[in-house]
């Protein structure tokens, strides 16, 4: 128990609440574990590599702020010798409110060649102003924070969302657009969630292994879940998703 206390009082600031609400907060923790330097150096990354990513705008969000963010998420992908390149796959509209909506139409999209992962970056709409209203009630009553600021399925690690724009202070004081792109940016290389991130490192080595292996599709930087399912064409992960 006190495992889980250390580790999300550096992601809370309110203070000491109740287990219940402690075990909430973490599933809206924006890291993924805590930096070893040292861990990290020991670990040979090999070359550069590049990953491509479609990304879905919706409308409001300009390329220009889709680029801001993945400026900030290669900052931290330089520890790994990776870069992120953005591919803007459409505009659009939300296709539904909900992340499950998201979901339902990201699922049905194929990793088209010259696509490594599909992100769709989520705006702000009038509805969106009215839930954080609800939320912050919510939270303020009872201490349970329901907002989710992102996600990445699990099936595939292939596609995911992440809310693109901030405006309330409670967004703010938990996260930000940055911070959350780079957290299910490593969901994405088939990090999960750890106190420290040795075995994170360890994960993408391997992605990056697996990425120059022969059996991968060329022009494809694969996939890896955390429990170690390996995707190294987009026919398979076609195929998982279906």
């Amino acid at each position: 128990m006190s495992f889980y206390r250390s580790y999300l009082s550096l992601c809370f600031r309110f203070g000491k609440r109740s287990l219940f609400l402690w075990l909430m907060v973490l599933n809206h923790c924006t890291t993924v574990g805590f930096h070893s330097d040292s861990q990290r150096a020991a670990i040979n990354f090999g070359p550069p590599a590049e990953i491509k990513i479609c990304t879905i705008l919706e409308t409001g969000v300009s390329e220009e702020e889709t680029n801001k963010l993945f400026d900030y998420w290669n900052e931290e992908l330089n520890l790994y010798s990776l870069k992120v390149i953005p591919l803007i796959y459409r505009k659009m509209a939300r296709p539904g409110f909900t992340g499950g909506a998201i979901f339902s139409y990201l699922y049905d999209l194929e990793l088209e060649p010259g696509c490594d992962r599909i992100l769709y970056l989520k705006g702000r709409t009038i509805g969106d102003i009215v839930y954080e209203f609800f939320t912050l009630g919510i939270f303020l009553g009872v201490g349970l924070k329901l907002e989710i600021h992102g996600a990445v399925d699990s099936k595939t690690h292939s596609r995911g969302y992440i809310k693109s724009k901030y405006i309330s202070t409670l967004q703010i004081l938990f996260t930000s657009p940055e911070s959350t792109l780079v957290h299910e940016g490593y969901h994405m290389l088939g990090c999960g969630h750890q106190l420290f991130m040795e075995k994170c490192y360890i994960q993408i080595q391997k992605i990056k292994t697996l990425a120059r292996e022969k059996e991968t599709e060329e022009g494809f930087f694969p996939t890896i879940t955390p429990e170690g399912k390996k995707f190294q064409t987009r026919s398979a992960v076609l195929s998982e998703m279906q």
